[in-house]
């Protein structure tokens, strides 16, 4: 699932916050681990050099077996070229969490290369504690029922096999957009009682789902935890994060527009400004994103 895994840096501790990432996918799952700078376009041949002695000595002072590679040009597209030109690659690299989603997400590198890489993406705020850099014991698996968030089922299930790690499997019921019908624009309000009844059927359909997609997954020898929530999904699950801490969020991503449909103003957004863990994004086939 994971041959290659690619760290961009930039020669700053921001950057660098990734390569623990990077170093754990690779050694779990057998991958090459590939260090890249870019550089401009126009740079010098003295820059180029320094660049790559940087990457050698990174490598080095980290104790990383690693390819290192200097590239030319604009730093999302040299990314995106690269990992197009390695086996089932994937990319960890950081976020600035002082500005939320930051000079490497927002309309800028990481944005562009999740859009246009359309492989899985490991986004690391720098702002994040660190409490075991790389370390994966428990995994937070969002689900809605929709083909586009089980997309991101197979790489939850193979990162805890991997790792040994616990998937946390939650689906939020979003009973407020029921209750939200109270009052109706166009005049009588709803009946208390059957928008309770409807609020219910919610929940136990929730339910349902997530205890069925948990024993589907303990039958694969998984240990999965399923909880459903009530209320709206992003400060539910941000509450969860942070009760649980959780090693890692796994999700789901429109690839055709970006971090723009799922992230910018919605959970994964919210997840990923506000939260305390390493959130990987998925980009799923384009079927799963039609449904």
């Amino acid at each position: 699932m994971i041959a290659s895994v690619v760290v961009p840096l930039d020669g700053s501790e921001l950057a660098e916050a990734a390569l623990p990432y990077g170093k754990a996918l690779a050694e779990r799952f057998g991958a090459t681990l590939h260090l890249v700078r870019v550089v401009d376009i126009d740079a010098p041949a003295d820059v180029a050099a320094a660049a790559r002695d940087y990457l050698a000595q990174t490598a080095q002072r980290l104790g990383l077996a690693a390819e290192i590679a200097v590239r030319y040009g604009d730093p999302a597209a040299e990314i995106i070229d690269l990992v197009l030109e390695l086996p089932d690659p994937a990319i960890a690299m950081t976020t600035h969490g002082r500005s939320g989603l930051g000079r490497w997400l927002y309309g800028s590198v990481a944005d562009r290369v999740v859009r246009g890489a359309g492989v899985p993406v490991l986004l690391i705020r720098s702002s994040m504690p660190q409490r075991e850099p790389g370390a994966v014991h428990s995994i937070l698996l969002p689900v809605d029922g929709s083909a586009l968030a089980e997309a991101a089922i197979p790489y939850a299930k193979e990162l805890a096999r991997r790792f040994d790690a616990t998937i946390h499997l939650v689906r939020v019921a979003e009973t407020p957009e029921i209750y939200s019908l109270l009052s109706v624009p166009a005049g009588a309000p709803a009946s208390a009682d059957v928008l309770n009844q409807l609020a219910q059927q919610l929940v136990e359909t929730a339910t349902a789902y997530v205890n069925e997609l948990a024993e589907r997954l303990r039958s694969e020898g998984l240990r999965v935890e399923p909880h459903v929530l009530e209320g709206l999904a992003p400060e539910q699950l941000l509450a969860y994060e942070r009760e649980r801490q959780p090693s890692l969020v796994v999700m789901a991503t429109h690839g055709r527009s970006g971090l723009s449909r799922v992230v910018f103003g919605s959970v994964a957004e919210r997840l990923l400004r506000e939260g305390t863990v390493p959130l990987l994004l998925i980009r799923p086939p384009e079927a799963a994103q039609e449904s």
